[in-house]
C-alpha cells in the first residue's frame, strides 16, 4: 500500500497505509452522542449525552479523523498485494460458508468483505464509528434487504463494545487492521464474546504486519494507542476471557491471530471439583438482586481457585443433606457461579468470594450444609457494571447461558458423575 499523504499534511494525517488500519480500528470506538444505526440510518438519543467518557472521546477523535477524503485515499491505496493478503485472512478462517454470520468490527469501507463473500459468506454486519466509511461500504455492497432475516451486508454505526445482543449471535468476529486503535482491547474482546456462539472464532489481523503497525503507532499514538500483541502478550490478554488461542501468524508483512470461544464454553481446567460447607454471604444475592446464592469459604479452595480467573462459571451442584430432606433437595441441579470480589458494589476492602446460584428452589435454608460443585464452563470475566439493574440483567443472561449449555448432551454425563460421587446420606 502506498503512502498518499502529502508532506504538508503529515502532521495531521497518516499515510494511506496508515489510514487503512485506523479506519478499521476506528469502528471500535463510538462518537460521543452514542448514535447507533442499523442499515446506516442514524437514531438520535432521546436525551442529551452526559459528559463523554474517555472511550467516547477516543471514538469521537477516530470518527472525525476518518472522513470522506480518507475514504477515497484508502480505496486508492489498496494495491493488488494488499488484496492478496486480505484474501489470505479470509482463507485462514475455518468453516466459512453461506450459513456463517460474520461481525466485521471496524469494517471501514469494507475492504475485507469481498474476500469473505468469495468464500460463500452472505451475512455480514459491518460496524464502524465513521459515517463516511459506512456510507462508502454500503454503496459498495448495495442497500440491505428490508427483511430483517435476509442474509446480506448490513451496517451498524457505533462502538462494537456497545453492539446490542439482539444483533447476534455471530459465528465469526473480525478485527482487521483495527485492533491497535481500540482504547481498551480487553474490554472490547469481553463484550464481543457476548454476541458470539460457543465454538465461534475471533480474528485479529493486519495485512501489513506488526512491524509496520508499530511504526505507525510510534508516529500516531493517539490514533493507534495499542500494539498488535505477540504470543505471550496475547495469551495474557485473553487469560480471563472465554477465548483460546488457536494459531498466530506473526510475519514481517502479515499478522493474524485466530481465537476461538470454546465449544460448550468448556474451561481448560474442567471438570473441576469444589466442596465445602455453605457459609453466610453478604445478603446481596437474594435481598438486593432476587438471585439467591450459596457461598463457599474460599480459603480451603485456594489450590482449585488458582486455576480459575475471576469470573462467571457454570456446572452442577449437589447439597449433601441427610435423608430427612426432600429427595429433590438432595439431587444434582444446574448452577452458575461467580468467583471474584464484586466490583459493582464498590466494597472498600473486597474479599474473594465463591457464590453459586443453584437453579432449584430448596425447601429450607442450608447454611452449614456440605455442598459439592462440579465446574465445567466459563462464561465471562468478572466485570464492573453501572448499577444493580445492569448487573441483574447480565446475571439473568448468565443464568440463561448456563441453563441452555447444561441442557446439551455434552454436559449431561457430568451430572450423573457428580451424583455417583455423593457420600452416603445419614
Amino acid at each position: 500500500m502506498r503512502a498518499l499523504a502529502a508532506s504538508s499534511r503529515r502532521a495531521l494525517a497518516p499515510t494511506a497505509l496508515q489510514r487503512l488500519q485506523p479506519r478499521r480500528q476506528a469502528s471500535r470506538a463510538m462518537p460521543p452522542p452514542a448514535t447507533a444505526t442499523a442499515g446506516g440510518a442514524p437514531q438520535q438519543p432521546a436525551t442529551p449525552a452526559a459528559r463523554p467518557s474517555e472511550r467516547q472521546q477516543h471514538a469521537a477523535y477516530q470518527a472525525a479523523f476518518f472522513n470522506e477524503q480518507h475514504v477515497k485515499e484508502l480505496r486508492a491505496s489498496i494495491t493488488p498485494d494488499v488484496e492478496a493478503r486480505l484474501a489470505r485472512v479470509a482463507a485462514s478462517i475455518p468453516g466459512l460458508s453461506a450459513e456463517t454470520r460474520v461481525l466485521d468490527a471496524g469494517a471501514g469501507e469494507g475492504a475485507l468483505i469481498p474476500h469473505l463473500q468469495a468464500r460463500g459468506v452472505r451475512d455480514v454486519l459491518a460496524v464502524d464509528v465513521s459515517p463516511a466509511m459506512l456510507a462508502a461500504l454500503q454503496r459498495r455492497a448495495g442497500q440491505p434487504s428490508s427483511l430483517g432475516n435476509d442474509a446480506c451486508v448490513r451496517t451498524w454505526l457505533g462502538d462494537v463494545a456497545d453492539l446490542p445482543g439482539y444483533q447476534g449471535p455471530f459465528d465469526v468476529a473480525i478485527f482487521n487492521a483495527v485492533f491497535g486503535n481500540l482504547l481498551d482491547a480487553h474490554a472490547t474482546l469481553a463484550s464481543t464474546c457476548f454476541v458470539l456462539r460457543p465454538g465461534s472464532y475471533v480474528v485479529i489481523s493486519h495485512p501489513l504486519g506488526r512491524p509496520w503497525h508499530e511504526s505507525l503507532r510510534a508516529k500516531q499514538p493517539q490514533l493507534v494507542p495499542n500494539e498488535l500483541p505477540q504470543r505471550e502478550a496475547l495469551e495474557l490478554l485473553i487469560h480471563d476471557l472465554p477465548l483460546q488461542l488457536v494459531s498466530l501468524a506473526d510475519e514481517p508483512d502479515f499478522y493474524m491471530a485466530l481465537l476461538q470461544v470454546p465449544k460448550g464454553y468448556a474451561h481448560p481446567a474442567a471438570p473441576l471439583r469444589l466442596a465445602g460447607n455453605v457459609t453466610t454471604g453478604f445478603g446481596r444475592g437474594s435481598k438486593q438482586l432476587g438471585v439467591p446464592t450459596a457461598n463457599l469459604p474460599p480459603a480451603p479452595l485456594a489450590e482449585q481457585l488458582a486455576q480459575l480467573p475471576a469470573g462467571v462459571y457454570f456446572g452442577w451442584a449437589q447439597l449433601n443433606a441427610d435423608v430427612s430432606w426432600p429427595e429433590a433437595d438432595r439431587q444434582v441441579h444446574p448452577m452458575v457461579m461467580n468467583i471474584g470480589r464484586r466490583p459493582t458494589f464498590g466494597d472498600a476492602q473486597p474479599e474473594l468470594s465463591v457464590e453459586a446460584h443453584i437453579m432449584h428452589k430448596y425447601s429450607q435454608d442450608f447454611y452449614g450444609q456440605p455442598l459439592r460443585l462440579l465446574v465445567l464452563g466459563f462464561i465471562r470475566p468478572e466485570m464492573r457494571f453501572s448499577g444493580l439493574q445492569e448487573l441483574l440483567a447480565r446475571i439473568n443472561a448468565d443464568v440463561g447461558v448456563a441453563r441452555s449449555q447444561l441442557g446439551t448432551p455434552r454436559w449431561q454425563p457430568y451430572r450423573e458423575q457428580l451424583a455417583a460421587e455423593a457420600p452416603p446420606s445419614a
